[in-house]
């Protein structure tokens, strides 16, 4: 399983204009699903004048043990 996480900014200068997104209530089968929903969020943030990071993260939805 994996999760989306978008760091978007309106000032790349500034980190006081960033904020970020996390799909915690979508997670996704294949890392393929997850890359394909982030490039769709992150290409609307481009066309707003954002700057956009995203990435996809594993995740183990059983935990681990220490």
């Amino acid at each position: 399983m994996y999760f989306a996480v978008i760091l978007y900014c309106t000032l790349i200068t500034d980190s006081t204009t960033c904020d970020v997104m996390i799909r915690k209530n979508q997670l996704f089968e294949t890392e393929l699903e997850c890359k394909k929903e982030i490039y769709s969020v992150a290409k609307g943030l481009i066309s707003t004048g954002h700057y956009v990071k995203a990435k996809c993260f594993e995740f183990n939805h059983y935990g681990e043990s220490a």
